[in-house]
């Protein structure tokens, strides 16, 4: 398991001031894990909104606790968007004119590396498909070849 990809991310996005920002950091530890000898790198998706709002603090959990899983299992840097996103950061890009509508193209961009495709395999959470996001990650990650795995097992 490879340690610290959470830390990393949180520390540089904490400065951030827009989603460019944070893409723009997100880019710079992508392009570091490359030089460091990593040449895969994980992403794993997951319902958050999907089921109403009073879901979300429960549905952000169970996917920190995915990620968790996840990594425990793998050998390369992993991701999800719980370690990018607290309420801290959320709250300043949201006053900084952040707009809901402006996750997907987020994420696509992320997703696709701009061209650079760092992202080599997305693991899908169980009920991704009821997710208009993971939804459209998990088309993303088709059109750019990313290897995708399908959690099965639910946790708790």
């Amino acid at each position: 398991m490879v340690q610290g990809i959470k830390e990393r991310i949180r520390t540089k996005s904490q400065s951030s001031e827009s989603l460019d920002d944070v893409k723009k950091h997100l880019f710079e530890i992508f392009r570091d894990l490359k030089t460091e000898g990593y040449n895969k790198l994980g992403y794993v998706a997951g319902i958050i909104t999907a089921e109403g709002p009073e879901n979300m603090a429960k549905n952000l959990k169970r996917l920190e606790k995915f990620t968790d899983l996840v990594r425990s299992q793998n050998d390369f840097p992993i991701f999800s968007p719980t370690d990018i996103f607290d309420r801290a950061l959320f709250a300043k890009l949201e006053a900084n004119g952040f707009k809901n509508a402006d996750w997907e193209v987020f994420f696509r961009q992320v997703l696709s590396g701009e061209g650079q495709h760092f992202v080599t395999d997305i693991f899908m959470t169980p009920k991704w498909e009821i997710s208009h996001g993971s939804t459209d990650e998990h088309k993303t990650a088709k059109e750019n070849g990313i290897e995708i795995h399908y959690l099965t097992d639910e946790i708790v």
